[in-house]
């Protein structure tokens, strides 16, 4: 019996050392298993932080150049303001000298003669979209010499009157409008460089 109980004993430590052995296999194993899955985790939440700071960094840098882009716009566009007024002026200053006198072959001056009939103002005026007032009794005023009594006028006969507008009024005009339609055109052109550089 008392060989038994050694049996026992020894069977009973046996067991023990190898429960102990087990757990303490099965222990180093799990934290194994849990270190490895927790280092893939961490990995994979490294790489995706990576990756959106990547895309992140690529938006940052669009956006940058779309700011610069636009700015370089803005700017080129005012630089273009600036230079169509300078030259707005430099040309308001010439038109007395180009609109009072003119010189023929021989290099004679002679006083500036030009006639813009009404019907040319009322035709010059619908190409900007500007409406005809309807001013007929302007019309038949007109059509009444100085000293002479009023009689009737052709609408046709009205249209070619003359209007009073000069060459100075018209090319005052055209200085002004010129340069607007620069500055349109010059935005446009701004606008469509500012949306190719947000395609880039």
């Amino acid at each position: 019996m008392l060989i038994l109980l050694g049996v026992a004993v020894v069977l009973g430590g046996l067991y023990q050392k190898g429960y102990l052995r087990g757990h303490e296999d099965a222990t180093q194993a799990g934290n194994a298993a849990l270190s490895e899955l927790q280092a893939r985790v961490d990995r994979e939440k490294r790489e995706q932080a990576e990756r959106e700071n990547a895309v992140l960094r690529a938006w940052q840098e669009r956006y940058q150049a779309q700011v610069l882009a636009a700015h370089q716009a803005e700017t080129g566009y005012q630089a273009t303001l600036a230079s169509l007024q300078q030259q707005k002026q430099q040309l308001l200053r010439k038109i007395d000298d180009v609109t009072q006198r003119w010189i023929d072959e021989q290099g004679q001056p002679h006083a500036v003669q030009c006639v813009f009939t009404r019907g040319f103002v009322q035709q010059y005026n619908a190409a900007f979209g500007i409406a005809e007032s309807g001013d007929q009794n302007g019309a038949a005023a007109a059509a009444t010499q100085p000293g002479q009594a009023p009689g009737p006028v052709h609408p046709a006969d009205a249209r070619l009157r003359d209007s009073g507008v000069t060459q100075r009024d018209i090319l005052a005009n055209i200085t002004d409008n010129g340069p607007q339609c620069q500055a349109l055109s010059a935005q446009v052109n701004g606008l469509l460089d500012y949306i190719e550089g947000l395609q880039r």
